[in-house]
């Protein structure tokens, strides 16, 4: 028994604007990349690998592990890029129900809250590699921990916007 059994099989792809959002989020992991590879040689061969709640370094590990962040940036990208260009949006999960009516919509801004959580989530990666390579090149003291969490926590009440808007298209 399919769950999406119920919901119109309409045909909706990204907008422009969807697919230029798409495109910045590529720069954007570009950006990263280039950040680490551009410091990369310079960076002590152990560097601060984890923070504490204030700030201060309480791990370390070798510096390739800040390849981490770009690399799993760039994998969740790709991904979730996959499932906005390619992903059909009568099979997502919607808070309200699907109608001929409103699926057009309810589907485009399905596919714009996916495109724009991508796009976020590519920004508070390099935001954070940024962080910690100002703190490895000791231009900052700490790392400003509970922002990067407010950052990532915020990122987190996207979809609550865009469920708001799913059920503003309930009647329309």
């Amino acid at each position: 028994m399919s769950l999406f059994k119920n919901q119109p099989k309409i045909e909706v792809k990204p907008t422009e604007s969807d697919k230029k959002l798409i495109k910045a989020g590529w720069i954007i992991v570009a950006i990263n990349i280039l950040l680490v590879l551009y410091f990369y040689f310079d960076l002590p061969e152990t560097i601060p690998t984890h923070f504490n709640w204030k700030g201060e370094v309480d791990g370390y590990g070798h510096k390739s592990t800040l390849w981490i962040i770009p690399v799993i940036s760039a994998a969740l990208y790709f991904g979730m890029g996959f499932m906005v260009t390619k992903m059909k949006p009568y099979n997502m999960n919607y808070p309200i129900k699907v109608t001929e009516k409103n699926a057009p919509k309810l589907y485009a801004t399905g596919l714009r809250m996916l495109a724009v959580m991508n796009l976020c989530f590519v920004i508070a990666f390099l935001i954070t590699t940024f962080v910690i390579l100002l703190q490895i090149k000791e231009m900052v003291d700490t790392v400003d921990v509970q922002l990067l969490i407010g950052l990532w926590a915020l990122n987190g009440l996207i979809p609550f916007y865009f469920i708001y808007k799913m059920y503003t298209l309930r009647n329309s």
